[in-house]
Parts: C-alpha cells; structure tokens; sequence
C-alpha cells in the first residue's frame, strides 16, 4: 500500500471505531468490570472455565443493568446514583441470583417425587 492509501484506511478505521466506542458508558463499564473481577477473585472453589464463564456474564449483565439499577428507587431514594457503583452492584449481584435460582429449581425438582416433575 502507498502511504496515502494506508493514511485514509487507518483514518477511516479511526472513525469508525470512535463512533463504535461513543455510546458506550465507561463509569458503567467500568464499574461492571471491577464488579466481576471480584467475582472471579473470590470463586477460587470453581475450575477456571466456570470462572471466566462466570466473569463474561458478570461483566456484561453488569452493564446492562446498571441503567436499571441507576433508575432503582426505595421510598423516594435513590441508592445507586452513579453508574459505575450501580454496575460493581449488578455484576456481583448477576450471577450470585442466578445461581441461587438454579440451585433451588434443582433442589425442589429433587425433592419431587419422579412422576410430579415439570421438566
């Protein structure tokens, strides 16, 4: 390539990977981000697949919820008014839920006898 060429190729990737990263939230980002690595940090029971699986979805979860988490009020307060706590709080909180969740459907399913069983 002649250096013109790879100019306008590297400034349009420029331009485009600019406008790709503006709508992103970084104090959310980055609050999920510190939410799941305490997660990762603190499961060292688990084996390493489980534990990045775990990260990822803690990671990302944590992002998405923390607009909803912001939004949150309890009796007109507001607990989490920055993005970046509101998304620490839904990363740590993702995965702990869930687990919880499935570890009781599979304790109840347990339980039953074979022929009540749902699923």
């Amino acid at each position: 390539m002649t250096e013109f060429s790879s100019a306008v190729l590297f400034g349009v990737l420029g331009e485009h990977l600019a406008a790709l990263i503006a709508p992103i939230n970084g104090e959310a980002a980055l609050g999920a981000l510190c939410g799941a690595l305490v997660y990762f940090t603190t499961t060292q029971n688990l084996p390493m697949w489980n534990r990045l699986a775990f990260f990822l979805t803690s990671a990302v979860m944590g992002y998405l919820c923390a607009p909803a988490i912001t939004d949150f009020q309890l009796h007109g307060i507001h607990p989490f008014a920055y993005p970046g706590p509101a998304g620490f709080a839904g990363a740590g909180l993702v995965v702990t839920l869930m687990l919880a969740a499935i570890r009781r459907r599979t304790g109840a399913l347990r339980d039953k006898p074979p022929g009540d069983r749902d699923a």
